[in-house]
């Protein structure tokens, strides 16, 4: 990337007269993106960034998310960062890397304020592309300016998924989307002889443990096929293709400092595509928690013995009745404003919602749980009740599926196997002290003290499962978290 060319871009960008020079450049480093603050000498500011290789298509992600941006903007008024100029040939361009230099929106990240707001302050706040950048895709535009082209979410580029030649859409119709996910994922298992181990939720492979296979796949995959078209519901609420921000947290929320329930911006739209309502729509972070969860229209209530708490113990019961008020009142905002979102939502903790969400994650793990699963919506009254749910007669709509009882046991067994070793794997984590999910990444100035930690929490690990030499060895061997 060539750092000189990039601020004389910035500046002819900002300044057709060169009347002002880059002065002053910032350059916070994300995991998709590399993110340049410019200031002017005449004291403007700007925003370029750069994707990195592991952004997603190349391209098609810095193409769709200029045109998202604009479309948001145009037709929502939503307060987003005006797009000053862009590039998506990282060979041709002398930057030598794809970019965006956009405004820099006014505010600061809603984080900053939003622990010590106020209940009432906390309700207050309230893949696309221009047709010229896919001129060889055709009957899809949106109008005369937009258009639908290949999906940029990360799921289809994600652990080694970009590399496969598979079609990346547009696709007409959701059924489409969820054939092509199925495709994806077997033309994954065809090519690679094994999912990466630190994406895996377990330890796998160990003594005793459980063992993924090709096989199991493949099975788990064709017996969702079978089911497919007929859970698959019917109306348009569920399979209609809605633009959704995925990652709406506090930090990609600006707000006014000295009145921070005004917005005045929302940042971060890489990857936010056009997919369908069932997949796609979800809580925003914002909104969800982590707790037990109300029913929809459920009044949140402090603990009865509230007032014998002691002082941490309150904060944390006030800190939940807050969360769960905020999440409510979110439904009920929906609720009359967009119904259709309600039942999405919704729709979502279903059973058969749950398999098709699942299914694309097959290639790297979760195979015997979603097999249980599809186990479980077999069952004639189960089946029934969904194939009614998706606009189909259940007397019309026999189920293909059918297992036998010595199935069913096998099932069960590789499924124990399977939460056991994830249960070890979630022990170290936590020995660690890292997150959940947690795949072995650091930062540069945590890496020292992470890999003592972790050092540790092997040791331990070695200590409690290997009752061999042999059986050590074993472990070792599988350990999923090895220097790259």
């Amino acid at each position: 990337m060539d750092l000189e060319y990039m601020k004389l871009r910035i500046v002819e960008t900002t300044s057709p007269r060169r009347s002002s020079s880059a002065v002053n450049l910032y350059l916070p480093e994300g995991n998709f993106n590399k993110t340049l603050l410019i200031t002017t000498r005449d004291r403007r500011q700007v925003i370029a960034r750069l994707p990195n290789p592991n952004a997603g298509f190349p391209h098609y992600t810095t193409a769709s998310e200029v045109a998202t941006m604009d479309y948001f903007r145009r037709h929502l008024k939503i307060p987003i960062p005006k797009v000053l100029s862009y590039n998506t040939d990282a060979v041709a361009n002398a930057v030598g890397a794809e970019y965006i230099i956009m405004e820099k929106c006014p505010g600061i990240e809603l984080t900053r304020f939003w622990d010590q707001m106020t209940g009432t302050d906390k309700v207050n706040v309230g893949s696309l592309y221009y047709a010229k950048d896919i001129p060889d895709i055709k009957d899809t535009e949106v109008d005369e300016t937009f258009s639908v082209g290949p999906t940029t979410i990360r799921t289809w580029f994600d652990d080694k998924r970009g590399i496969i030649a598979v079609p990346r859409g547009p696709w007409r119709s959701a059924e489409d989307v969820l054939v092509a996910i199925v495709n994806r994922e077997l033309a994954c298992l065809d090519t690679f002889s094994r999912s990466l181990r630190d994406r895996q939720q377990g330890i796998f492979n160990g003594p005793g443990g459980f063992e993924p296979t090709k096989k199991m796949k493949e099975a788990v995959i064709r017996n969702y096929s079978s089911i497919l078209p007929f859970i698959l519901p019917e109306d348009e609420a569920y399979t209609a293709s809605v633009l959704w921000h995925n990652d709406l947290h506090s930090e990609n929320i600006l707000v006014n400092e000295d009145c921070p329930t005004e917005i005045t911006g929302i940042i971060d739209w890489q990857c936010v595509h056009l997919g369908p309502a069932l997949l796609h729509v979800h809580y925003p972070s914002l909104v969800d928690y982590g707790g037990p969860m109300l029913g929809c229209f459920e009044l949140p209530e402090l603990p009865d013995n509230f007032s014998e708490l002691d002082p941490i113990s309150q904060a944390k019961a006030q800190e939940l009745h807050t969360s769960q008020t905020i999440w409510g009142l979110y439904n009920i905002f929906i609720q009359k404003q967009a119904l259709d979102l309600l039942r999405v939502l919704r729709y979502r903790d279903t059973l058969q919602c749950q398999i098709m969400g699942l299914i694309e994650a097959i290639f790297d793990d979760g195979e015997p749980y979603v097999q249980s699963m599809i186990s479980q919506l077999v069952e004639s009254g189960i089946w029934d009740q969904v194939v009614k749910a998706a606009g189909r007669n259940p007397d019309d709509t026999p189920c293909p599926l059918a297992y036998t009882s010595e199935e069913i046991s096998n099932q069960q067994n590789e499924l124990a196997r399977w939460e056991k070793d994830i249960r070890r794997k979630a022990r170290v984590i936590k020995e660690v002290g890292a997150y959940t999910g947690w795949d072995g990444a650091v930062s540069l100035n945590e890496h020292g003290i992470m890999s003592e930690q972790l050092k540790d929490a092997k040791t331990k690990f070695l200590g409690e499962e290997a009752k061999t030499s042999e059986e050590r060895a074993e472990w070792v061997k599988v350990w999923p978290f090895q220097d790259s």
